[in-house]
């Protein structure tokens, strides 16, 4: 039976009066029930929050804060590492304040990494594999030099997949994403040496760098919010080990400060009048795959002012279901019993959970849908003037 780690740090849903940690149970249930789920993200913790007063302190001093807060909590830190923006300035925040951090772990799947192109030129999220050698390993090479006791870890995660018994049930392993790769790639025990770390019973941080903020204009205000399908990046499978806890860097309600801070810088920088004509891609609701990827650019150097904006990074995948990221996976293993099981899973979510629950393209169910925090007033958009609605007006 496959067991959760039940933290309700990471967000929950109730269906009725029922809570789950699970996105496919609560909606199986909520499929079953008739009732819809709500989804609660911390919102006792935000709700009350004065999200109109940005924090008077540094970025990088509230991120030096979040990381010896950690630090003085856990025995031992993981840092789930992809070399993106993300996990690159939670790994900083740790680094470059002489805080330990006792181990950096990168995922990549070397039994596929057959016809990987390493082209620095392509972009597209098919080509995400070529990530490793001009995004982290630059920095795990950096990490050596500057902090030799932390342990640097690469786990090839295409072993498990491809060498271990599952069937169907496999979706259940995971919240949001179901990608052939993801139910394995962050596995809190998949790797041996991390099952063995888990035996000695230390208090574990399994860290993740989750996320960006989410900060939009809506009837001509600024809010932020919280979306289901990013804080549900976490692999929570732990069994019966109590003394794993799966942390988010930067969406935590143990330091609010941080992540109102990054919204008010975000929102500052839109409000400029020489960047106000980009106002656009905050609009609500905004639909644009094109525009949120620019959204996304805009504010990394914002927000991470010490990570090196002219990394390499391909864009970001359309879906869950057939994430690009996985392309190695659907090329090098397309006649496997193991992506028979992939797909088997697919078809379990789609015949257990009613349709209007899933995402779709062409007609054919491409993820779940995502569910919505509260939306947090941070302040008047000023939206007369920034010229957006004639940028509309054809």
């Amino acid at each position: 039976m496959i067991k959760l780690e039940n933290n309700p740090k990471l967000g929950y849903y109730t269906v009725g009066t029922e809570k789950f940690f699970s996105k496919p149970m609560a909606l199986t249930k909520a499929t079953n029930t008739g009732q819809f789920p709500e989804w609660d993200f911390n919102n006792e913790t935000f709700g009350s929050q004065d999200w109109t007063v940005a924090p008077d302190l540094n970025i990088r001093e509230l991120y030096r804060i979040r990381a010896q807060q950690l630090r003085e909590k856990y025995d031992y830190i993981r840092l789930e590492f992809s070399g993106g923006g993300d996990s690159t300035t939670a790994l900083y925040s740790f680094v470059n304040n002489g805080i330990h951090i006792d181990e950096v772990v990168f995922r990549y799947p070397k039994t596929g990494e057959k016809d990987v192109s390493d082209d620095p030129f392509n972009c597209k999220p098919e080509n995400t594999l070529s990530e490793a050698r001009y995004a982290a390993y630059p920095v795990l090479n950096w990490l050596t030099t500057v902090s030799p006791r932390t342990k640097i870890t690469t786990h090839d995660y295409s072993e498990n997949m491809l060498n271990q018994t599952y069937d169907e049930s496999w979706v259940m392993r995971t919240k949001d994403y179901f990608q052939p790769g993801h139910a394995f790639k962050h596995s809190a025990t998949g790797y041996v040496g991390h099952k063995k770390l888990a035996d000695t019973g230390q208090r574990i941080c399994i860290l993740y760098g989750v996320d960006k903020p989410k900060v939009c204009i809506k009837d001509k205000k600024w809010y932020a919010y919280f979306i289901d399908i990013m804080a549900n990046h976490s692999m929570g499978d732990f069994g019966d080990y109590t003394n794993m806890t799966n942390e988010y860097f930067f969406w935590t309600p143990d330091l609010p400060e941080l992540f109102i801070k990054q919204c008010h810088m975000v929102r500052d920088w839109f409000m400029l009048p020489q960047n106000k004509h980009m106002q656009f891609v905050c609009r609500w609701p905004n639909y644009s795959y094109t525009h949120r990827t620019t959204y996304e650019h805009l504010i990394k150097p914002l927000i991470y002012p010490d990570y090196n904006q002219e990394t390499f990074q391909t864009s970001k995948p359309t879906n869950s279901f057939y994430n690009e990221m996985d392309y190695w996976f659907y090329t090098n293993f397309c006649e496997t019993v193991q992506y028979q099981r992939w797909q088997a899973g697919l078809t379990h979510l789609v015949n257990t959970i009613d349709n209007k629950y899933f995402n779709k393209e062409m007609g054919k169910a491409v993820g779940f849908v995502g569910f919505l925090s509260p939306f947090y007033y941070l302040g008047e958009a000023d939206f007369e003037s920034s010229g957006i609605n004639n940028f509309f007006k054809f």
